[in-house]
């Protein structure tokens, strides 16, 4: 397959746990990508194992995304075909003051809405008309509460604004989607540090009656960007084994 032909994807978020898996998953299937995200230590290795071009940015900060954009563009020489955006946090840090909850609050939007809405817009004149997939990764406690409030309602502000988009870009041939995932405790949100009995627990109230995996989320990603999936748009899709997890 010659690079002119070769389908591209931007994967946010991509140094660890969903992102790694995601940018794997891609790279598999043959896309050349460019990885993105703040720590270039962890990208690196991403790189390593996938041949990623490696952007490092903070995407809550415009002048950075601005700068990111441009050397994605350069980097991949082509339309980009597939935009996942993954990038995102929770702030667990304990609040008690009025200043501390506004840096809460802030500080978790711009991690989560701020850094999709700045790339997606940055990349807009960037994506492939027609056949153009955009993807966000939310969560299942924009509609379970898990997280914490702020972090709960950041991902559903994130599914809201992706339905708007999908009908600003579907006419141009480009599909905008969310993709929530259920309890997947092998990702930095966890620390990776879970009791393993309150694992257990939680995997006995999923109807698949385990947790999921980087790679469970990964496989989602690979159909909502995939040509078969073109008929799919401003929908929030969860992946989590069939139950909203509430414990």
């Amino acid at each position: 397959m010659s690079t002119q032909d070769q389908r591209t994807a931007v994967v946010t978020g991509g140094g660890t746990g969903l992102g790694r898996g995601i940018t794997r998953a891609l790279a598999a299937d043959g896309y050349r990508v460019a990885v993105v995200g703040r720590r270039q230590e962890v990208l690196d290795v991403v790189a390593e194992e996938t041949g990623a071009h490696v952007v490092v940015a903070d995407l809550t900060d415009p002048a950075q995304v601005e700068r990111a954009a441009g050397e994605i563009v350069a980097a991949l020489g082509a339309p980009v075909d597939a935009l996942v955006l993954n990038a995102g946090g929770s702030d667990r840090r304990p609040v008690e003051t009025l200043a501390e909850l506004a840096e809460h609050w802030s500080r978790t939007v711009s991690q989560n809405v701020l850094s999709a809405v700045l790339l997606e817009h940055a990349l807009r004149p960037h994506l492939r008309r027609p056949g153009g997939r955009v993807v966000a990764v939310t969560s299942a406690a924009a509609r379970s509460g898990g997280g914490g409030v702020a972090y709960g309602s950041s991902k559903a502000a994130v599914n809201r604004w992706i339905q708007a988009l999908a009908s600003q870009v579907g006419s141009e041939g480009i599909t905008a989607n969310a993709l929530a995932p259920g309890f997947v405790p092998d990702t930095e949100l966890y620390d990776g540090g879970m009791d393993p009995a309150w694992t257990e627990r939680v995997a006995r109230g999923i109807a698949v009656g385990r947790v999921g995996t980087p790679e469970d989320i990964a496989d989602a990603v690979r159909w909502l960007v995939s040509p078969g999936a073109g008929f799919v748009n401003g929908t929030v899709l969860e992946v989590d084994g069939g139950r909203v997890v509430r414990v």
